[in-house]
């Protein structure tokens, strides 16, 4: 192969790696994406309403979800709803605030997972007050369109 044709072959393999569907400039509008889909699932939280909740999440048999009172997991969207449901009777405010630089997000095509820790704090309906619990969270979003949805959340209390 001569040096013209290298080059040639050279610029256009520079011209498609940046015309790939997953190139840094669509990463990086993935991530807000997913971190606006974070916002989203926290705003849902805090307003104590399920059918704000409902909007966050994909709606199929294989989603997830343990928050931290939980005693099992669950598997699948009715299950995730009803478990928001028990949230939203719990709880009469609820209030999440992002701790530290995050979320760290990670995409991988049409999947993404992120980890991030939050201050909890809020008052049960039966008038407990909860002040400052820290919390880990976990999730994974999958990509619907142009969306990004939850597909699993997993909390759980950082350790005093």
């Amino acid at each position: 192969m001569d040096r013209r044709s290298i080059l040639s072959l050279s610029a256009m393999t520079v011209m498609a790696l940046a015309l790939r569907p997953d190139n840094a400039a669509a990463q990086q509008s993935d991530v807000d994406k997913i971190k606006a889909a974070h916002e989203a699932f926290h705003a849902a939280l805090q307003a104590l309403d399920p059918r704000k909740m409902a909007d966050v999440w994909a709606h199929d048999p294989y989603v997830t979800l343990i928050n931290p009172r939980d005693k099992s997991i669950a598997i699948g969207w009715d299950a995730v709803n009803k478990s928001w449901e028990a949230v939203a009777a719990f709880w009469s405010e609820l209030k999440t605030t992002p701790l530290r630089d995050g979320p760290h997000i990670h995409v991988n095509g049409n999947v993404a997972w992120l980890t991030a820790i939050a201050d909890t704090s809020g008052k049960t309906k039966s008038g407990s007050a909860v002040t400052s619990a820290g919390t880990f969270e976990a999730q994974i979003l999958e990509k619907r369109g142009d969306r990004w949805l939850v597909v699993a959340h997993n909390a759980w209390r950082v350790p005093q």
